[in-house]
């Protein structure tokens, strides 16, 4: 299933870089974010809560001003 993320509050290309990298080391995630779009989109066959929770975890740590919701 995929997913789109609206992103705010992100600071700079080069985190979104750093988050969108470490979002793909998720087991069974793909991930790919747009600073410009302010967009994430996210393809898994896992738990969507779970990874949910593992992408606000590794925001928290790159940038934690950032927040993500869902948009479909």
């Amino acid at each position: 299933m995929t997913e789109k993320y609206e992103i705010s509050d992100l600071d700079c290309a080069h985190c979104a870089q750093r988050i969108e990298d470490a979002v793909n080391k998720l087991d069974g995630v793909e991930c790919r974010l747009s600073f410009a779009l302010s967009e994430m989109k996210v393809t898994t066959e896992r738990d969507l809560k779970t990874v949910e929770k593992e992408i606000k975890r590794i925001m928290r740590v790159i940038e934690p001003d950032a927040s993500i919701r869902r948009l479909s």
